[in-house]
């Protein structure tokens, strides 16, 4: 009720903004070529001219809009009929002004001098009313459509992005407890250390259902105890780098963004063939960010879960970053980079 009434209160705001427009440049011109606002007539003509409007904007438009195609036809041709029949029917038997009554040279007969008619107010006034009403109408109407389309889309994209969201979240669950089962496995001192940490980034995510951006540094902070406990997955190897750079406090980001490849990067990195590498660098709003891992040659596997999860990021990026971001993908067989260039709001 309340978007119903903000809707008409906002149409009308503006058709008062077009009638003042109106009035005060028919005044204007009446004054610089008879030298006279003539108020009383120019009441007369925006009354009846108003009243027209109204009558064919309000009632009689949206009456055609609501039938099918050929009863609109129908009445559109009855209505044209009707009109031209009626401008002969009533059209003035004798000259607009008697012969005595012409104006004399250097004299100009002022509009509806001797009053208005039924054919000056039908015809003249009326069919303007008409058709200036008809193409505010549709415009209006246009404008109406677009709002509603624009609403479906965003409707839309919010559903895409929660479900999006939701296939993300337990996906990194699953490959968490995947790395404090390797860990118990080995009997690991560390397991109850990656336990602890995992359960802080648990409620991290967790604590994410607003489907609000969060602050960047917090999403750094959350990204550093992840690799935290790759690091002591992969202790034996000791080829795990990364270093961030930049004011992060300043801008926001979507939820596990960056996690989503740094995650994948453990999940098929093949340490024996060489490091894994994350970068982070904040300069001004445009965050540049970067991964490369080697990874083992095992096709199906990587094109089946990896791909699933690159498509999911990316229509990610489509709808909360349309034109802002570049997003380069290389694999050259055994190793796999990914460049991502981000403009932050």
């Amino acid at each position: 009720m309340k978007t119903l009434f903000k809707r008409i209160k906002s149409t009308y705001v503006y058709h008062c903004v077009i009638w003042i427009i109106l009035i005060f440049f028919k005044l204007i011109m009446d004054y610089s070529v008879f030298g006279d606002l003539m108020l009383l007539m120019n009441m007369k003509v925006f009354i009846i001219f108003m009243t027209i409007f109204y009558i064919n904007y309000s009632l009689f438009l949206p009456f055609i809009i609501r039938q099918n195609p050929r009863t609109r036809i129908t009445i559109v041709i009855t209505f044209i009929i009707l009109y031209v029949g009626s401008f002969f029917l009533f059209m003035p038997h004798h000259p607009p002004f008697p012969p005595k009554d012409f104006p004399r040279p250097g004299k100009m007969m002022k509009p509806f001098e001797h009053g208005l008619n039924f054919h000056d107010m039908f015809f003249k006034i009326g069919l303007f009313s008409i058709i200036f009403s008809t193409l505010l109408f549709f415009i209006d109407k246009w404008l109406e459509d677009q709002k509603m389309i624009k609403a479906l889309e965003f409707e839309r994209q919010s559903s895409e992005l929660k479900i999006l969201r939701e296939q993300i979240n337990p996906h990194f669950f699953f490959n968490a407890l995947n790395s404090i089962y390797s860990l118990s496995i080995t009997q690991s001192k560390d397991t109850s250390r990656v336990i602890l940490i995992l359960s802080d980034i648990m409620r991290y995510v967790l604590n994410d259902k607003n489907g609000q951006k969060n602050n960047l540094n917090d999403e750094i902070i959350n990204i550093k105890k992840y690799i935290e406990i790759q690091s002591i997955r992969f202790n034996k190897f000791n080829n795990i780098n990364w270093k961030f750079y930049g004011n992060f406090e300043a801008y926001k980001i979507e939820p596990l963004l960056l996690l989503t490849f740094i995650e994948n990067a453990f999940k098929y990195a093949d340490f024996k063939k060489g490091p894994l590498d994350i970068f982070i660098n904040l300069k001004y709003n445009i965050l540049s960010f970067n991964v490369k891992n080697f990874y083992e040659t095992k096709p199906s596997e990587r094109t089946d879960h990896n791909k699933l999860g690159i498509k999911n990021t990316k229509m990610k990026l489509d709808l909360l970053y349309p034109e802002k971001y570049k997003l380069d993908i290389n694999d050259n067989g055994s190793e796999y980079e990914i460049n991502l260039n981000l403009q932050l709001d």
